[in-house]
């Protein structure tokens, strides 16, 4: 699905990914006010005679080389699902596939309040039931990725953990730019399609990028959209860690980072804290979900580095310049991975049970 002055984009996408047999749609109302959903509602029409599944996949979409083959496959191991190709590194469903990847799930479910549709798979049905809902349910003024996930109620909503589509990070048409750029949180061309999917989160560390805050996602059937936010001090409170405790461990990784000088200069010790706090809480989050083997969290694992390496540039997008964002990251990397590590002992060594779940508030 495209955009009239994204017209070049998408004819490469087509050329590049021939196997595909794409179709272009366009926006059927291009000087009208930007809606990605007015374009979603035809492209999900859009579906092949015969087709078991269909295929979207926005202009501003960077498929990896054997995209073909790479959807066919996953499709075929999770036939009833949807399945998003790409989840950008700020989101909360990428600390799903961070933690998916620390335990060795080649799958994460979708766990924000929208559905990540930069390059989705649907089964056929469901694609062409799309329109008949959004006629009926959708506001003007709605956006095609929560419609879609309204949608989808009941259907089982899942991001590979190797993620196959990069985003290009175009200047946005719909008033994005202002949430810096929206890269992939593990892109990979390793897929796995018959490998286990990540258990059912109740709590999702995340790092809120509009107030630079650790904060973690609660399951709560009473909050609106099924979560309700809380900081994430709190979560670890309740699991018997104290700001201190959290603080310290973060002084000591300190010391021995490697170009402090330059990461001070770049990141302020304020936010130095939150990106730490959310790494740390996605520690104990990932340990209380527990490997399939009954492991501990690895971050040498090779989908966990590229997973773990995101964490930075996508919570501090907004804050750090673009030409600054892949140094800092790579610098931070150490980091992230003590955190996480520190986050993982801690909750085992305090023990009690685990990270507070939903309930009414």
């Amino acid at each position: 699905m495209a955009h009239p002055q994204r017209m070049a984009a998408a004819r490469a996408l087509s050329q590049d990914h021939p196997a595909l047999g794409a179709r272009i749609v366009t926006d059927p109302e291009p000087e009208g006010p930007p809606s990605a959903l007015r374009t979603a509602r035809l492209a999900w029409q859009a579906v092949a005679p015969g087709a078991t599944h269909h295929l979207v996949v926005q202009d501003d979409a960077l498929p990896l080389p054997g995209f073909a083959s790479t959807v066919a496959a996953l499709a075929a191991a999770r036939p009833e699902a949807s399945l998003s190709l790409f989840t950008e590194w700020g989101s909360r469903t990428a600390n799903a596939v961070r933690a998916a990847a620390l335990l060795g799930h080649a799958w994460a479910p979708v766990v924000d309040d929208y559905l990540p549709s930069v390059a989705l798979v649907l089964p056929a049905p469901l694609a062409l039931g799309f329109e008949e809902y959004a006629a009926a349910k959708a506001t003007p003024e709605a956006t095609d990725d929560v419609t879609l996930l309204d949608h989808l109620r009941g259907v089982d909503k899942l991001v590979p953990v190797a993620g196959p589509v990069d985003h290009a990070n175009p200047p946005s048409l719909v008033g994005n730019e202002v949430m810096g750029p929206r890269s992939a949180a593990c892109l990979s061309a390793a897929a796995d399609p018959g490998g286990s999917v990540l258990p059912a989160m109740t709590a999702v560390p995340y790092f809120c990028w509009w107030e630079q805050l650790a904060v973690v996602y609660l399951h709560d059937p009473a909050a609106p959209g099924g979560w309700r936010r809380v900081p994430a001090e709190e979560v670890l409170a309740q699991r018997g860690i104290g700001r201190e405790q959290v603080v310290g461990a973060l002084r000591q990784a300190l010391e021995i980072l490697p170009h402090r000088a330059f990461v001070h200069d770049r990141v302020s010790d304020v936010l130095l804290a939150e990106v730490w706090t959310t790494a740390y809480t996605l520690g104990v989050v990932t340990r209380d979900l527990g490997a399939p083997d009954g492991g501990f969290p690895d971050p040498a694992r090779p989908a966990a580095r590229t997973a773990l390496a995101t964490l930075v540039p996508g919570a501090l997008r907004r804050v750090v310049p673009v030409r600054w964002l892949a140094a800092v990251g790579e610098l931070l990397y150490p980091l992230v991975e003590a955190a996480v590590l520190g986050g993982a002992r801690d909750v085992t060594a305090a023990g009690g049970g685990p990270v507070l779940s939903g309930g009414a508030s």
